[in-house]
C-alpha cells in the first residue's frame, strides 16, 4: 500500500516543486495551494518583496549576482514561522542546488516530498522558444499554443535567452544541479513523467489538470487512484466458460473499477456533492472470452462528460507473444441524483473535461445507445411476454439488483424464449448456438428481492447477426430495455 504524504485535516507538510523553466512548476503549485490550502513559496518573489526593505539583498538583485544560500534559508525560515503557512508550504525555485538542500535540512526545515516534474528537453524548448511577448502589455504567447491576435503579432518580441541554443545550455546546468537534488532527497521524490518517451510518460501536450491527477495520486497514496483505474487479475475458473458467462464475469469487474472511481478516484468530489450516483446504461463488446489462471489488465477512465452525465471507457486485455491483445471493452454512464432523486448537472463538470480522454485508449463504440434503441424499434403486437421474479443472490447491499446480473437475466430469458417458440422458428436454433458479441442495458428503475417483473423480448436480423431486444418492467414502470447482438461469424459456421 502507498501511505499518502498530503493529509486533508493531517499535519502539515513541506513539497519541493523541482522542474525546468516552463516545466509547469508554478501551474501546479497554485492547483496543490487551492486542493490543499498550502501556501505557494517563490523564491523569487521572496527576495524581490524583501529587497524593498534591505539595500543589500537590493544590491545582489540589481547586479545579477547570486544571493547567498544563507541568505535564502533564513529568509524561507522567517516565512514558513508565519501564521498562514501552518497548512504546510509549496517551495518553487529553491532548492536549486544540493548544497542549498543541504542547507535547508541544516537550517531544520523538514521536506516532506519532491515533486519532479520531468519533462523532456524537447518540449521545454519548444515551450520556452515560442514564447512571445507584447511589450506594450507585457502579456505573454505563444506561437502555436496561445498566438497573438492580428494586431498585436506585429509588435510581439522574443526575449534573448528564449532561443533554442541559450534554453539548450541552460539546460545542461539544470540537469547536473537536478540530478545531485534527486540523489540528495532520495525516496522522497515523486517524479511526473511529460513526454520523455519513459512507458508512464503523459504526452507532450498534456493538460495541466491531467499532470496535477498524477501529481494527487503521488502525494495521496491510495487514498486517490486518479482518472484512470488500473488493475491486474488472474480470472478464476468460475468466472469463465462461455461468452455469456464472460459478458456478466466483465460487467463485475467493470462495476468494481466504476465503484473505485467514484469512491477514491476523480469522480469522489462530484458524487460527494451529490446524493447518489447510478449507472444509466452500459455496453459491453466480446472480442474472446476469459480463461482460467490467465492474467489480464484491466483498465477504465473517465471518457466524456456531459452536462448531467459522465461516460467512462472500460477495457480488458492479455499480454501474449503477438503482443497486447483486446479482450473485451466497452462504456458506462454515470448520472449524479439529488436528494430527490433528480438527475444533477454534473458538480465540476469543467475539471473533469480536463480530465476526460486524458491518455487511455479510445473507446470501441460502435454502437451508442441511440443506434441500438433505433435497432431494437418498437416491441411487436406478438412478441414473447414471460413473468420473472427477482432472486435475493442476484441483489446488492443495497437491495436492488446487481447491474451484472441484468445481463445474466437477459440471456436466461433469450433461452426460456428460444426453447418456447418466443422468437420466428427460422431464427431459433441460431439464437441457441450463437455467441454473444455484444450487450447493451439501460436502466430507468430499481427491482428488489422478490419483486415480479414482466418481460417482452422479440428479435430480428441484421447486417451483424441477431438483435435480441428486451423489456423489462414492475407494476407498468420500465425497469430495462436492452438487447444482445449475437455473433455474425457464430451463424455462418451453422
Amino acid at each position: 500500500m502507498s501511505q499518502p504524504i498530503v493529509v486533508p485535516g493531517g499535519p502539515p507538510v513541506n513539497i519541493i516543486l523541482l522542474g525546468p523553466p516552463a516545466g509547469g512548476k508554478g501551474t501546479q503549485a497554485n492547483f496543490l495551494a487551492e486542493r490543499f490550502g498550502m501556501v505557494h513559496i517563490s523564491t523569487g518573489d521572496l527576495l524581490r518583496a524583501r529587497a524593498k526593505f534591505l539595500p543589500s539583498l537590493a544590491e545582489y538583485l540589481s547586479s545579477g549576482r547570486l544571493v547567498p544560500d544563507d541568505v535564502v534559508v533564513s529568509m524561507l525560515k522567517e516565512r514558513l514561522a508565519d501564521s498562514d503557512c501552518s497548512r504546510g508550504v509549496l517551495l518553487d525555485g529553491f532548492p536549486r542546488t544540493r548544497a542549498q538542500a543541504e542547507s535547508l535540512e541544516k537550517a531544520g526545515v523538514n521536506i516532506s516530498a519532491v515533486i519532479h516534474l520531468k519533462v523532456a528537453d524537447e518540449v521545454v524548448i519548444e515551450r520556452i522558444a515560442g514564447r512571445r511577448i507584447d511589450p506594450l502589455s507585457g502579456k505573454i504567447y505563444h506561437v502555436k499554443d496561445n498566438p497573438p491576435p492580428p494586431d498585436v503579432a506585429r509588435r510581439v518580441i522574443q526575449r534573448e535567452d528564449d532561443t533554442p541554443e541559450k534554453i539548450r545550455t541552460r539546460l545542461v546546468t539544470y540537469h547536473q544541479e537536478r540530478d545531485a537534488i534527486l540523489d540528495f532527497c532520495g525516496n522522497r521524490v515523486k517524479t511526473i513523467h511529460v513526454g520523455d518517451g519513459s512507458p508512464e510518460a503523459l504526452p507532450a501536450d498534456v493538460r495541466p489538470m491531467c499532470v496535477f491527477d498524477e501529481v494527487r495520486k503521488a502525494l495521496e497514496g491510495d487514498a486517490y487512484w486518479g482518472s484512470v483505474i488500473r488493475s491486474e487479475l488472474i480470472a478464476k475458473a468460475f468466472e469463465c466458460g462461455t461468452s455469456s458467462s464472460t459478458m456478466v464475469s466483465l460487467a463485475r469487474f467493470f462495476e468494481h473499477a466504476r465503484f473505485r472511481l467514484v469512491q477514491k478516484g476523480c469522480l469522489a468530489d462530484a458524487a460527494a456533492s451529490s446524493a447518489q450516483v447510478v449507472l444509466r446504461s452500459q455496453s459491453l463488446q466480446l472480442a474472446s472470452t476469459l480463461q482460467p489462471l490467465v492474467h489480464y489488465d484491466l483498465r477504465t477512465w473517465l471518457e466524456e462528460v456531459r452536462m448531467h452525465s459522465v461516460l467512462l471507457g472500460h477495457t480488458i486485455s492479455r499480454r501474449s507473444l503477438r503482443g497486447t491483445e483486446t479482450v473485451a471493452d466497452g462504456w458506462a454512464t454515470l448520472v449524479f441524483l439529488d436528494g430527490r432523486g433528480r438527475a444533477m448537472e454534473v458538480p465540476g463538470a469543467a475539471q473533469l473535461q480536463d480530465l476526460a480522454m486524458s491518455r487511455a485508449p479510445k473507446s470501441s463504440r460502435t454502437n451508442p445507445p441511440k443506434v441500438i434503441a433505433e435497432r431494437m424499434g418498437d416491441a411487436p403486437g406478438n412478441c414473447w411476454h414471460h413473468d420473472s421474479c427477482v432472486a435475493a443472490v442476484d441483489v446488492d447491499l443495497r437491495g436492488r439488483v446487481h447491474e451484472a446480473s441484468c445481463l445474466a437475466y437477459m440471456d436466461r430469458w433469450r433461452f426460456l424464449a428460444a426453447c418456447n417458440g418466443g422468437y420466428p422458428p427460422e431464427l431459433e436454433m441460431s439464437i441457441l448456438r450463437a455467441r454473444t458479441r455484444q450487450a447493451y442495458v439501460a436502466y430507468m428503475g430499481y427491482a428488489a428481492a422478490g419483486d415480479r417483473i414482466h418481460v417482452r423480448s422479440w428479435a430480428r436480423a441484421t447486417e451483424e447477426g441477431i438483435l435480441l431486444a428486451f423489456d423489462a418492467a414492475k407494476d407498468s414502470s420500465s425497469l430495462l430495455q436492452g438487447c444482445l447482438l449475437l455473433s455474425q461469424e457464430d451463424l455462418s459456421k451453422l
